[in-house]
């Protein structure tokens, strides 16, 4: 007599199932730290290599050590860490405001271009060469029209984040198979069904690629609103520091927001894991 081995229950399945989500975002969780850890030693190598291949006077090129002397070891090093706080903190406020709202504007326009191709083909090689205008001339007038506030600022923000995020989006839009969609279709479910239950779990890892990419680029936003508008947040603070040669204070605050814009970047990369282990695209 053959004994048929009993199937596992559905809970047993949906525990196993979770464990290995947390696993997963575990390993990215590790995988990440571990970047982190390897990007900071990359670019202290990266940078004292340099400074011994240029010979820059070291009144204008801080090594390592110099910033970490101002930042650290100094008197007044504490007064140092909270001056460049307040100002990062406002430049990463700027930022957010640029990268919500680009990212935004990028989803919509993405989703008009994938449910109309018809508005694709007419405006997609508008966007792609407005990108190609420097923001500096730009900017400008962007501050012209709205102003040196909050909207200002979001809006020079977002201006350089739609673009790359928009064609990016769409490209994660645009590989989804195209027999997975025909047979939703096929089974009687709508465009918008289609969309929903295959060509965006198709989409969420390029969305995610987006919004990684997003994360540097809003920086670069709000540091540019800064140093052309409102002159405050680390932008402001670094021009007025070139301009009085206060390189220490310069080369620290570029120090503090490079670590801050990885740390950023890697967080997106665990909340990408923890997405995408939840909401993956179907076989």
């Amino acid at each position: 007599m053959t004994i048929t081995p009993e199937a596992p229950s559905r809970d047993t399945a949906t525990r196993v199932s979770q464990r290995n989500k947390v696993r997963t975002v575990a390993r990215s969780a590790a995988r990440t730290l571990a970047t982190l850890v390897g990007s900071v030693i990359a670019i202290l190598a990266v940078w004292t290599v340099f400074l011994r291949v240029v010979n820059v006077s070291p009144f204008v090129a801080k090594s390592p050590t110099d910033v970490w002397n101002y930042l650290v070891s100094d008197a007044d090093a504490a007064t140092h860490r909270a001056e460049i706080a307040s100002n990062l903190a406002r430049t990463l406020t700027d930022a957010s405001y640029g990268f919500v709202l680009g990212l935004l504007l990028a989803a919509g326009v993405s989703l008009l271009f994938y449910f109309s191709s018809t508005t694709e083909a007419m405006f997609i090689p508008s966007v792609t060469a407005l990108h190609a205008i420097p923001m500096v001339t730009i900017a400008p007038i962007l501050v012209l029209i709205f102003g040196r506030g909050l909207v200002g600022t979001a809006v020079i923000g977002a201006a350089i984040v739609v673009v790359p995020a928009l064609l990016t989006m769409l490209q994660g839009i645009r590989s989804t198979p195209r027999t997975d969609a025909d047979m939703v279709i096929a089974f009687g479910g709508s465009t918008l069904s289609s969309f929903w239950k295959v060509a965006l779990p198709h989409a969420i890892p390029t969305w995610f690629t987006a919004a990684r990419v997003a994360v540097t680029t809003s920086v670069v936003g709000a540091l540019l609103a800064e140093w052309l508008a409102t002159g405050e947040g680390l932008g402001g603070q670094m021009l007025r520091d070139a301009n009085e040669f206060e390189f220490a204070r310069l080369w620290s605050s570029v120090v503090v927001l490079t670590i801050t814009c990885i740390v950023i970047y890697q967080i997106v990369s665990v909340v990408e894991a923890a997405v995408t282990s939840r909401m993956s695209a179907p076989r």
